[in-house]
């Protein structure tokens, strides 16, 4: 059997986890467990805002050992726990910052991610009526393909659970979807637990990685890209239910300027948002996207809009280390730039010999048009290739 990530060699150098821990373990499922300044960046199709304006074998652990609040990072852009010494030669592991106060109880608290190959399954702790069996793959009402969004398998939790000792069932709570996959270039890998089953924001997490070393280029531009290499979950604020969500995401790097880190721009276009239960019903001519509620939040926000707004990079220094890592804000604007239609933040990392593969979360929110008071977290991941 395997576990949590389809190709990483032995991860024995990852440490600094925040259970001490390395969180993709192979012989044992065990438990593991993130600012810029003033500048204006734009170009032709976009303007980006001011400033102020996971089959692996790896390390193997036999339990987790729960260590609140985190170990602080050092030598890194990120504020993610964690791989607590990170370098450019070395392998590193990013999850959500746990939370258990404000708008953000939850955050942070799935553990333990492991995908077993053998059986197609994926494992998640920590989180509660969430089944007492692994995940299984979502297919389509087709029977034969599995469900994608963007570039990542959607995995369910069970329905219901069992008391071992009088077989009574008991109902879990509903919506729990994992999506998991590896990067392009077999080093990197992502995982997002998120669920419906809250009125507010419920608890999920997020888990992404790097095997292995990079070499940054000292100078120079960069472009990474991809078709459809964007994928997540939104859950809400105000109500309960998921959706997905998937995209296009193109970042470009100026490794010359800023000279405290690199130049990072990005965007996030072609957003379709899916309705969990539609998303899977057999393709026809009347619905040729099944699920796609898209246009019922272009009708909600009204003035003729034609797509979801593209969410963009801010463009500022100390975005980017020597380690390979990212970290910075991220937002979307109505069309006259007058009005910040979503805020959050991206965390992202750089692998391969020559910087060829991007792979990263964003997390944004933003009012969801639709209803009144009712507020969206869009949790997603995403892969882009140099070109």
């Amino acid at each position: 059997m395997t576990r949590f990530i389809v190709s990483f060699a032995l991860l024995a150098c990852l440490a600094g986890c925040v259970d001490g821990a390395n969180p993709f373990d192979e012989d044992e499922a065990t438990d593991t467990s993130s600012t810029d300044t003033t500048d204006t960046g734009t170009d032709s199709s976009d303007t980006d805002s001011s400033d102020t304006d996971a089959d692996t074998e790896t390390s193997e652990t036999d339990e987790e050992t729960e260590t609140d609040p985190v170990v602080p990072i050092v030598s890194s852009v990120s504020t993610l726990p964690g791989t607590e010494n990170p370098t450019s030669a070395s392998a590193i592991f990013r999850s959500e910052a746990r939370s258990d106060s404000g708008g953000s109880v939850g955050n942070g608290y799935a553990r333990g991610f492991v995908y077993n190959s053998d059986a197609d399954t994926f494992t998640v702790d920590n989180v509660a009526f969430d089944g007492d069996s692994p995940y299984t793959a979502v297919f389509n009402d087709d029977g034969t393909t599995r469900l994608g969004v963007g570039p990542f398998s959607v995995f369910e939790a069970p329905a219901s659970a069992t008391d071992a000792l009088t077989l009574a069932t008991v109902n879990q709570l509903v919506d729990y979807r994992a999506l998991y996959a590896v990067g392009p270039d077999g080093n990197t890998s992502i995982a997002i637990v998120r669920t419906g089953a809250y009125i507010e924001y419920g608890y999920g997490g997020y888990l992404y990685q790097r095997d292995g070393d990079v070499t940054l280029p000292t100078s120079g531009q960069a472009v990474f890209t991809g078709t459809d290499n964007y994928g997540g979950l939104r859950d809400f604020d105000g109500r309960g239910g998921l959706e997905y969500v998937k995209g296009d995401m193109r970042v470009e790097i100026d490794f010359d300027d800023f000279n405290d880190g690199a130049g990072v721009r990005g965007n996030v276009t072609n957003r379709q948002v899916y309705s969990i239960d539609d998303i899977t019903n057999v393709q026809t001519l009347a619905e040729p996207d099944p699920g796609n509620v898209t246009q019922d939040i272009l009708d909600a926000m009204g003035g003729g809009a034609t797509e979801l707004p593209i969410l963009k990079f801010k463009i500022g220094p100390g975005v980017m280390d020597a380690n390979g890592e990212l970290q910075g804000e991220i937002f979307s604007a109505s069309s006259d730039a007058s009005t910040t239609l979503e805020s959050g933040n991206y965390y992202a990392i750089l692998s391969g010999d020559d910087a060829t593969t991007i792979t990263g979360i964003v997390v944004v929110t933003g009012s969801d048009p639709r209803y009144t008071g009712i507020t969206y977290r869009e949790t997603a991941g995403f892969f882009a290739v140099r070109q």
